[in-house]
């Protein structure tokens, strides 16, 4: 196996890369990173990608250089709040139909596209592949469903693997410090207030650990079409940081209710993962773990 992941340097590419330089079974290691942004995470066997992807030409070259096997496409627009409605999202989506099309033509076999629960009709609340409907509400999940769309097709009529991953709520170290769980976890280990809504919205978290896990299991299976990386556990947003306060130590400074609900929030978001498990694949931490894990982790980084 010779696997090629883009978007190396992020959230999940990182913990990708992790696992993926423990297994014998992969004899290359591509971790494609853009020019801009922070340091590269610690790697040993990962040749290192520096290039913009969305550069004209930039697919072509960086496939017909290390023409992978497997490829894990984890790269997109995540600028916090930004990505939802930003047209960045239609030059990724040109960008991963260049990578696709560059694939296909160098014979690989097998194409992960990373997705988004976003690609969801989200007024369902419990979402299972293949039955609920595909109604994305931003313009960040409609252009992963179009690449979504592409990529079954034109792998099809190659004769190629493929699947989307939709990702649901990973959590844990590095994530985008102004989400939720970050936000309550570097409050709180300041020793300032951490201001909530209600906190009455249910929704699927997963430990960042055990998404890449899933995404491995995923890439390594021969599911194609969409599979869910969830843990189909519901979980309340209130639970979360209350029990992030009891972790802290300083519980007085959750403030739930101290913020307005958002309009339009969905009260419930969580993913059918009946797909991923028939891999095989489990969570390994459960919701107590993966929070004191992601706690201990941003109150050493919050400097």
């Amino acid at each position: 196996m010779r696997v090629m992941v883009t978007g190396a340097r992020g959230f999940i590419g990182r913990h990708l890369l992790a696992r993926l330089e423990a297994d014998a079974a992969v004899t290359e290691i591509h971790g494609v990173h853009s020019p801009a942004g922070g340091a590269l995470p610690p790697t040993t066997r990962t040749t290192w990608q520096n290039l913009d992807l969305t550069a004209p030409g930039a697919a072509e070259a960086l496939i017909a250089a290390a023409r992978p096997t497997h490829l894990i496409h984890a790269a997109w627009i995540t600028a916090h709040n930004d990505y939802w409605e930003s047209p960045t999202n239609l030059r990724w989506l040109a960008t991963s139909c260049d990578l696709l099309q560059a694939f296909l033509a160098a014979g690989g076999t097998r194409f992960v596209q990373i997705g988004t629960a976003a690609e969801y009709d989200w007024s369902h609340g419990y979402m299972t592949e293949g039955v609920t409907p595909e109604r994305p509400s931003t313009l960040y999940g409609a252009a992963k469903k179009s690449f979504h769309d592409v990529l079954q097709t034109a792998a099809a009529k190659a004769g190629c693997s493929a699947a989307t991953g939709r990702v649901f709520f990973g959590y844990g170290p590095f994530e985008n410090a102004g989400r939720i769980i970050p936000y309550a976890c570097r409050q709180l280990a300041a020793g300032e207030p951490a201001a909530f809504s209600s906190g009455s919205a249910w929704r699927d978290f997963l430990y960042i650990d055990d998404l890449a896990d899933a995404a491995i299991a995923l890439l390594r299976s021969s599911l194609q079409g969409v599979v869910n990386l969830s843990s189909g556990d519901p979980v309340r947003l209130a639970d979360i940081v209350t029990r992030l306060g009891e972790i802290s130590g300083r519980p007085e400074l959750v403030q739930l209710g101290a913020r307005p609900d958002r309009a339009g929030d969905p009260p419930m978001l969580v993913g059918d993962s009946t797909r991923i498990r028939s891999t095989g694949w489990r969570p390994a931490h459960d919701l107590a773990s993966g929070l004191a894990s992601t706690y201990r982790w941003w109150a050493s980084a919050r400097g």
